[in-house]
């Protein structure tokens, strides 16, 4: 979860929280928070109600989505013992992956994302060669040794590996 998102979480809470306190107030005979709403939501004030509403409503709809939409976080357990999980994260086996890569020759940038399959994962590979790169033949390559490189070292099932060419060098990289 984003900072951004911890923020709007916890001033969500945090507005709920008072709203149900003052309404248990008013249950319990308090009626000074009447008053309050009765000024603050007045009919004749829809300048304030409306958008508060649909902040409420936006932020409740984020949340929501949050909620459904990253159940399993940016890591992958690779081992389930009686002491714990031990797990990897995306961000170190994309690593892995600029690390293979790079060996290859005629490879320039390299951009790895992870994605989560049922029986593994899957691994997407934007990438910029040089054009004197068989592309056929090298983007074979790459997905053999990703899939090999990354069984071997994590013991992750690597189910798809996309090569995607982003963009064909002009200038061949430099010897030093």
């Amino acid at each position: 979860m984003s900072p951004l998102d911890r923020a709007l979480l916890a001033v969500y809470t945090f507005f709920f929280t008072v709203l149900i306190a003052l309404f248990s107030a008013v249950m319990l005979g308090w009626t000074a928070p009447l008053y309050l709403f009765r000024n603050f939501f007045a009919p004749g004030r829809p300048e304030i109600f409306w958008p508060v509403i649909a902040i409420i409503i936006l932020t409740g709809l984020r949340l929501f989505w949050i909620s459904l939409s990253r159940p399993g976080g940016r890591h992958v357990v690779l081992a389930e013992t009686s002491l714990g999980q031990v797990k990897v994260s995306f961000q170190a086996i994309e690593s892995l992956v600029e690390k293979v890569v790079s060996q290859f020759n005629g490879i320039r940038d390299v951009k790895p994302r992870i994605i989560t399959v049922p029986q593994g994962v899957g691994i997407q590979v934007r990438a910029s060669v040089t054009p004197d790169v068989n592309l056929p033949e090298v983007s074979g390559e790459i997905q053999n040794r990703i899939k090999e490189r990354i069984q071997e070292v994590m013991g992750i099932t690597v189910n798809t590996v996309k090569i995607s060419v982003e963009s064909i060098s002009l200038n061949k990289p430099r010897v030093e």
